[in-house]
Protein backbone atom coordinates (compact mmCIF):
# COMPACT_ATOMS: atom_id res chain seq x y z
CA UNK A 1 0.00 0.00 0.00
CA UNK A 2 1.28 2.99 -0.59
CA UNK A 3 0.66 6.52 0.75
CA UNK A 4 1.75 10.14 -0.07
CA UNK A 5 1.69 12.91 2.02
CA UNK A 6 2.77 16.89 1.65
CA UNK A 7 1.96 20.06 3.01
CA UNK A 8 1.70 23.05 0.73
CA UNK A 9 2.45 26.50 3.06
CA UNK A 10 -1.32 28.07 2.65
CA UNK A 11 -5.05 26.93 2.95
CA UNK A 12 -6.23 27.02 -0.77
CA UNK A 13 -8.61 29.50 -1.92
CA UNK A 14 -11.97 28.88 -1.67
CA UNK A 15 -14.93 29.56 -4.36
CA UNK A 16 -16.34 32.52 -2.75
CA UNK A 17 -12.87 34.32 -3.97
CA UNK A 18 -12.30 32.24 -7.00
CA UNK A 19 -16.10 32.08 -8.45
CA UNK A 20 -16.15 35.17 -10.74
CA UNK A 21 -12.28 35.84 -11.66
CA UNK A 22 -10.58 36.44 -14.77
CA UNK A 23 -9.99 33.63 -16.57
CA UNK A 24 -6.07 34.48 -16.68
CA UNK A 25 -6.07 35.48 -13.12
CA UNK A 26 -8.02 31.90 -12.78
CA UNK A 27 -5.11 30.13 -15.16
CA UNK A 28 -2.43 31.62 -13.05
CA UNK A 29 -3.72 30.23 -9.71
CA UNK A 30 -3.99 27.36 -10.95
CA UNK A 31 -0.26 27.22 -12.53
CA UNK A 32 0.47 28.17 -8.77
CA UNK A 33 -1.33 25.66 -7.35
CA UNK A 34 0.50 22.86 -9.91
CA UNK A 35 3.84 24.21 -8.62
CA UNK A 36 3.20 23.88 -4.64
CA UNK A 37 2.46 20.53 -5.49
CA UNK A 38 5.32 19.87 -7.32
CA UNK A 39 7.52 21.65 -4.93
CA UNK A 40 6.08 20.21 -2.21
CA UNK A 41 6.16 16.25 -3.71
CA UNK A 42 9.74 16.81 -5.20
CA UNK A 43 10.95 13.59 -4.37
CA UNK A 44 7.88 11.16 -4.00
CA UNK A 45 7.38 10.31 -7.42
CA UNK A 46 5.40 7.13 -8.46
CA UNK A 47 5.85 4.91 -11.68
CA UNK A 48 2.20 4.38 -12.54
CA UNK A 49 -0.61 6.09 -11.11
CA UNK A 50 -2.87 4.68 -8.68
CA UNK A 51 -6.24 2.75 -9.52
CA UNK A 52 -8.17 3.72 -6.63
CA UNK A 53 -7.20 5.87 -3.67
CA UNK A 54 -8.08 7.62 -0.72
CA UNK A 55 -7.47 11.68 -0.26
CA UNK A 56 -7.37 13.24 2.74
CA UNK A 57 -7.06 17.43 2.34
CA UNK A 58 -6.97 18.75 6.11
CA UNK A 59 -7.34 22.72 5.19
CA UNK A 60 -5.85 24.76 7.96
CA UNK A 61 -7.62 27.79 8.11
CA UNK A 62 -8.65 30.77 10.77
CA UNK A 63 -12.02 30.24 9.93
CA UNK A 64 -14.10 27.42 9.47
CA UNK A 65 -16.16 27.84 5.79
CA UNK A 66 -19.31 26.41 4.52
CA UNK A 67 -18.83 22.95 3.86
CA UNK A 68 -19.93 22.81 0.32
CA UNK A 69 -17.22 25.62 -0.07
CA UNK A 70 -14.17 23.63 1.99
CA UNK A 71 -15.24 20.65 -0.38
CA UNK A 72 -15.69 23.03 -4.11
CA UNK A 73 -12.19 24.73 -2.97
CA UNK A 74 -10.13 21.69 -3.35
CA UNK A 75 -11.01 21.14 -7.40
CA UNK A 76 -8.11 22.82 -7.94
CA UNK A 77 -5.94 20.85 -5.79
CA UNK A 78 -7.47 17.52 -6.98
CA UNK A 79 -6.64 18.47 -10.56
CA UNK A 80 -3.32 18.83 -9.55
CA UNK A 81 -3.30 15.21 -8.46
CA UNK A 82 -4.55 13.24 -11.46
CA UNK A 83 -3.41 12.18 -14.46
CA UNK A 84 -3.27 14.03 -18.04
CA UNK A 85 -4.39 12.37 -20.50
CA UNK A 86 -5.87 13.23 -24.42
CA UNK A 87 -8.99 13.38 -25.24
CA UNK A 88 -10.37 12.34 -28.62
CA UNK A 89 -10.23 14.59 -31.79
CA UNK A 90 -13.00 14.94 -33.65
CA UNK A 91 -12.26 16.16 -36.76
CA UNK A 92 -8.94 15.60 -38.39
CA UNK A 93 -6.37 18.35 -38.49
CA UNK A 94 -7.80 19.91 -35.37
CA UNK A 95 -5.90 20.75 -32.09
CA UNK A 96 -5.52 18.20 -29.65
CA UNK A 97 -6.47 18.40 -26.35
CA UNK A 98 -5.80 17.06 -22.65
CA UNK A 99 -7.96 16.28 -19.92
CA UNK A 100 -6.49 17.65 -16.62
CA UNK A 101 -2.95 18.71 -18.59
CA UNK A 102 -1.65 20.10 -15.21
CA UNK A 103 -1.90 16.31 -13.68
CA UNK A 104 1.26 15.13 -12.06
CA UNK A 105 -0.18 11.86 -12.29
CA UNK A 106 -0.50 10.35 -8.65
CA UNK A 107 -4.06 8.89 -9.26
CA UNK A 108 -5.78 8.05 -12.74
CA UNK A 109 -8.89 10.44 -12.60
CA UNK A 110 -11.04 12.23 -9.82
CA UNK A 111 -13.93 10.11 -10.46
CA UNK A 112 -15.68 8.50 -7.52
CA UNK A 113 -14.97 5.67 -9.26
CA UNK A 114 -11.41 6.03 -8.49
CA UNK A 115 -11.35 8.41 -5.48
CA UNK A 116 -12.58 8.89 -2.35
CA UNK A 117 -12.04 12.23 -1.06
CA UNK A 118 -12.18 13.65 2.68
CA UNK A 119 -11.68 16.92 3.10
CA UNK A 120 -11.70 18.59 6.55
CA UNK A 121 -11.25 21.86 8.30
CA UNK A 122 -8.55 22.53 11.04
CA UNK A 123 -8.50 25.87 13.15
CA UNK A 124 -5.42 27.42 13.24
CA UNK A 125 -4.03 30.80 13.43
CA UNK A 126 -3.39 33.59 10.49
CA UNK A 127 0.23 32.88 10.33
CA UNK A 128 0.06 29.03 10.65
CA UNK A 129 -2.38 28.23 7.35
CA UNK A 130 -1.39 25.46 5.43
CA UNK A 131 -2.96 22.38 4.04
CA UNK A 132 -2.10 18.79 3.92
CA UNK A 133 -2.52 16.35 1.90
CA UNK A 134 -2.80 12.83 2.04
CA UNK A 135 -2.98 9.88 -0.38
CA UNK A 136 -3.12 6.29 0.53
CA UNK A 137 -3.72 3.50 -2.16
CA UNK A 138 -6.96 1.60 -2.01
CA UNK A 139 -5.68 -2.29 -2.68
CA UNK A 140 -8.74 -4.38 -4.57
Amino acid sequence: MRTIRFELPFAYALPNRTLRQHWRAATKDKRTMQRAVMAATAGQTLTEPMQRAHILIERHGVRAPDPDNLVGGAKRLIDCLTTPRLLNVRKPGTRQRVKNKRGMGFVVDDGSEHVTLEVKHVPARLCAQKTVVTITEILP
